[in-house]
């Protein structure tokens, strides 16, 4: 009896590492590149902007044919900020805080929760931080 309860935790546990892999094996994400993305005209998010941020928003769960945008606080053509939707739930957000026409802040959604966020804080044009969110708290943060 002894013997079985034995197999039975082992079994658990490797049932519970298995599956704890795969979760965090499907919560990863990496950019395209360290370059931060240029913000999309007004104009284009009507759906010009998918090939130019195609890139950026492959691996986000939702295949860029379903997606559509929304820009906000249009400066020089170019929107400010630009929510990508996927249905409802946003997939990726994307901030320009400085109006220099570049994403200074790029989060990434995952089942409308916040998972990602790429950030350029010394407004350089590449991102220097990277940092990885589950169930709404921060787990890591990386100096890029």
């Amino acid at each position: 009896m002894r013997r079985s309860h034995l197999v039975a935790a082992a079994a658990t546990a490797v049932l519970f590492l298995v599956l704890a892999a795969r979760r965090a094996q499907a919560q990863e994400w990496n950019p395209p590149s360290r370059q931060m993305p240029d913000m999309p005209e007004s104009g284009e998010l009507a759906g010009g902007w998918r090939g130019s941020a195609g890139a950026w928003l492959a691996g986000t769960g939702t295949a860029l044919d379903q997606l559509r945008a929304a820009g906000e606080g249009a400066r020089g053509g170019r929107a400010r900020l630009v929510r990508f939707m996927g249905g409802t739930r946003p997939v990726a957000v994307w901030t320009d805080r400085n109006g220099d026409g570049k994403a200074d802040m790029i989060e990434v959604y995952r089942g409308g929760a916040l998972a990602f966020q790429l950030i350029d804080a010394d407004y350089d044009g590449a991102a220097n931080v990277l940092r990885v969110y589950n169930g709404g708290s921060l787990v890591r943060e990386e100096r890029l």
